[in-house]
């Protein structure tokens, strides 16, 4: 599903929740509110919950947009999944995220369907769903793709490999660029949405 919808879809369940919440608290406020300003007061209780959870998703969609466009990872809906390498490559998960490309900052594919995978300096070493290992050097964009693991071994007797998951690898390697920006964006989309609800509430109350 492409970014596109599914933001829609998310607006159109935070609609449903929204109107839930609104229902439930119009309820109560009509039996627990005095009758002064009851309908000034049961307008904001209806409005609020569409007010702060808008609020809140765009603010996050907008922070979030703001910090991939800058680590260079995508921002976490859609059917696309990506993280920087070393050198100007990325990781891309498309559509099935077990397997995933390794790409030059071009577009162009050097390797596909990886499912194992471990960076170390400028080489990146995997093994592809087929069963096929391959060494792709990013300072030299050189690529070698080998039958069996002891081949690619026998190139580098030095090193010892330690493939993981290419999506294990992809979250660590995500958590480690984004930090604290999740938090942070978390807890400013918050503080927005409880002064736009302050707002309305300015508005209508008083």
């Amino acid at each position: 599903m492409g970014i596109g919808f599914v933001i829609f879809i998310h607006l159109f369940i935070i609609a449903v929740f929204s109107f839930i919440c609104a229902v439930i608290g119009c309820i109560l406020t009509y039996f627990i509110s005095r009758k002064e300003r009851r309908r000034r007061k049961m307008i904001l209780t209806f409005i609020a919950p569409f007010v702060a959870l808008y609020t809140f998703y765009i603010v996050g969609v907008i922070g979030f947009s703001i910090v991939s466009e800058n680590k260079k990872v995508d921002i976490g809906i859609g059917d696309a999944w990506y993280i920087p390498l070393k050198n100007n490559y990325e990781l891309l998960f498309i559509d099935i995220p077990e397997q995933a490309n390794i790409n030059k900052a071009t577009g162009e594919n050097l390797i596909s369907r990886v499912i194992k995978i471990e960076e170390s300096g400028n080489q990146i070493f995997g093994k592809t769903f087929d069963n096929e290992y391959f060494l792709v050097d990013t300072k030299t964009d050189d690529v070698k793709t080998f039958d069996a693991e002891k081949d690619l071994i026998a190139l580098h007797s030095d090193k010892k490999l330690n493939l993981v998951d290419a999506t294990e690898f992809y979250s660590e390697r995500k958590n480690d660029i984004m930090g604290h920006w999740p938090l942070l964006i978390g807890i400013l989309s918050f503080i927005i949405s409880i002064g736009a609800v302050y707002i309305w509430k300015l508005i209508l109350i008083f």
